[in-house]
């Protein structure tokens, strides 16, 4: 490694890596070159043997993805921080026989040839009854001879998130519980939304107070709440989990399903488009309790986003039903902690109480967002509790010592105090 010395990465238990299995050989990382060296030695063309040592080694090195292209050196990601992993470009037929062992599919590269989009979980036997699991993605990308793979892998949890890990409040899991509704967990790609879902159904599962039957449908499934329910615990709630492709064809119909199987909660991994928003609003006016997660980058994002989702010609209706099923948004974002030790949610909140509802539901839904905006911005009375603000959250964590305010103002576009 040119004479430079070279760095173990160690698991830190940060969001998204929680419970990595033991390390099989450590990953390294040259400073010199910025890359990742592989913890064997560098074949002329990868085996599903060295696959699975790589993927081993990436999850317990606290990695959080890894991606692999045709005629392209990979790329394994750790604390937000992109590495090159090994010394050379993967070949088209490498990725995709890769990509065909990771699917257990002979033509799964034929699929992506075929303008097909694969999304799937992987899971590898570590030992002692433990799995690794992986979410995968697999896209058709341009190459060097025109076609080409990408695949991504997320390296998943193996022990469900509680909610400390997650950090989560008593105020905060009291208004992400409401007896039915709809609460929604909102930011970009990789913010830990899974994860805060996770929790809070965790949260549900090992209550003493109430026992719940959750539906879950998921695309893939990130976690299965097997440690949580694992042999007899005693404990009365239950989980049932569908995965998109797998068991159910879509979002929309895993939820119209769970409507005829008497469940208290219904997970929902994503509402990307009209028909599961529809079911879901549905299921919430139903008298369930409805999570769900989307990309939206704050909360008056989150309510456009929903809004436009819908047909002009419906939307006054469909807003109707919105503003009364709404419940909680929280949007999160992952920054990094100023002491190195991974990264932290950042996140800012907003619980629909019935004057809120009744606010929203007396505007046109054109101007629903800048109503939304306006409370979160001190511009509109909002009640002390109902409400928190991006500013408040990276204000609470630069004077606990875990943000800086610099990484605070990279974040959010915001200045703070260096005091």
């Amino acid at each position: 490694m040119n004479g430079s010395t070279a760095l173990c990465l160690r698991h830190s238990g940060r969001l998204g890596t929680l419970g990595a299995p033991p390390s099989v050989e450590t990953l390294i990382l040259d400073p010199t070159t910025k890359s990742i060296v592989l913890p064997f030695a560098e074949p002329t063309r990868f085996t599903p043997g060295h696959l699975r040592q790589l993927l081993l080694s990436a999850s317990s090195a606290g990695a959080s993805d890894i991606t692999i292209q045709t005629d392209s050196q990979p790329r394994i990601e750790i604390d937000g921080q992109l590495y090159r992993l090994g010394h050379r470009t993967w070949s088209a037929s490498e990725v995709s026989a890769i990509l065909c062992e990771l699917h257990h599919a002979p033509n799964a590269a034929a699929e992506i040839m075929g303008r097909r989009i694969l999304d799937f979980s992987h899971e590898i036997a570590t030992g002692a009854g433990r799995r690794q699991r992986f979410r995968i993605n697999a896209t058709g990308i341009h190459a060097r001879d025109g076609f080409g793979i990408e695949i991504s892998i997320r390296v998943l949890p193996t022990k469900t998130p509680d909610l400390a890990f997650a950090t989560l409040g008593p105020a905060e899991v009291a208004a992400m519980s409401p007896p039915s509704g709809l609460v929604l967990i909102a930011g970009s790609t990789g913010s830990g939304k899974s994860a805060t879902m996770a929790a809070i159904t965790r949260h549900h599962l090992e209550s003493t107070k109430r026992a719940v039957k959750i539906v879950d449908v998921q695309s893939p499934i990130e976690y299965n709440f097997h440690d949580v329910l694992r042999g007899e615990t005693g404990l009365p709630s239950s989980i049932g989990q569908s995965e998109v492709g797998r068991h159910i064809p879509d979002f929309a119909s895993g939820i119209w399903s769970a409507l005829r199987r008497k469940p208290h909660i219904i997970n929902v991994g994503e509402a990307r488009d009209l028909e599961t928003i529809s079911a879901a609003l549905e299921a919430s006016l139903t008298g369930h309790l409805v999570y769900t997660t989307t990309h939206a980058g704050s909360v008056h994002d989150c309510i456009r986003r929903l809004l436009s989702a819908f047909p002009a010609k419906e939307r006054d209706h469909r807003a109707s039903d919105l503003g009364i099923s709404l419940r909680y948004i929280m949007v999160q974002h992952l920054v990094q902690r100023s002491d190195g030790m991974g990264r932290i949610p950042l996140r800012e909140w907003l619980s629909f109480s019935g004057p809120v509802r009744e606010s929203l539901l007396g505007l046109q839904p054109s101007r629903w967002p800048e109503f939304v905006h306006e409370i979160m911005t001190n511009k509109r009375f909002s009640p002390e509790g109902l409400r928190r603000t991006l500013r408040n959250s990276a204000q609470d964590l630069i004077s606990r010592g875990l943000l800086s305010p610099d990484e605070a103002s990279r974040k959010t576009g915001l200045s703070f105090n260096r005091d």
